[in-house]
């Protein structure tokens, strides 16, 4: 059953790969292997969820923002490309999740600050205690990703949600490949639940630090 499950995501992966391929050729837009391979992951997931019936939520303040964003457009082909591809129909904040992905690959100056109520003083607590840990265990300066560290918030905020709630995912089919796959990546988002669990006294299951994980791999790339 994992080998036909592997072939099935396989095959699925690469239809998703040609369409968002396309997509940002048509626009011009130059992206790293590294962070297109997390965006491709990330849409997978994506694809997949959707297919059994469910979707990851976040905030309306990200939405409302990401809306206004020059890539938002773009995210909506790639999206909509997908959904015809696919035959399904896709919840609106995939394309507010791929613009995501798309500002982060160009490593544009984009303001994720606390004039939206996704950031108070305990993530960023949170943020800054993660990223020392990581320092102190990996001898990873996160910090030096400027891009990353003023971003991570919008990335990391909806899983916190979902903690909080007791709304975990439980459904993640990626999550074995990339914790094979991104060990580096898996090792960070391990090392932020550890400290979410100080401050909440709950823990994130794999399903969801495999999904964290995909976040950290942009941190990594060149």
């Amino acid at each position: 059953m994992d080998i036909e499950l592997n072939k099935n995501y396989e095959k699925q992966g690469q239809i998703i790969s040609k369409v968002v391929k396309t997509v940002i050729e048509k626009n011009e837009i130059e992206i790293s292997q590294t962070m297109f391979e997390n965006l491709i992951i990330h849409l997978s997931l994506s694809v997949s969820r959707e297919l059994n019936g469910s979707y990851i939520c976040t905030s309306e303040s990200q939405m409302n923002f990401l809306k206004e964003h020059e890539y938002y457009k773009i995210a909506i082909q790639i999206i909509h490309n997908l959904e015809k591809e696919f035959n399904i129909s896709l919840h609106e904040i995939e394309v507010c999740y791929v613009t995501m992905y798309l500002a982060n690959i160009q490593l544009l100056d984009i303001d994720f600050n606390c004039q939206f109520d996704l950031f108070d003083d305990v993530i960023e607590d949170i943020i800054n205690e993660t990223f020392i840990e990581i320092k102190k265990d990996m001898d990873i300066d996160l910090k030096k990703n400027t891009e990353f560290y003023d971003g991570i918030t919008l990335h990391f905020f909806p899983a916190l949600e979902r903690l909080q709630n007791d709304n975990q995912l439980v459904d993640n089919p990626l999550k074995d490949y990339v914790k094979a796959q991104y060990q580096k990546e898996f090792q960070c988002a391990q090392i932020f639940s550890k400290i979410v669990e100080k401050h909440y006294n709950k823990s994130f299951n794999e399903h969801e630090i495999a999904y964290i994980a995909l976040h950290f791999g942009t941190a990594f790339t060149k």
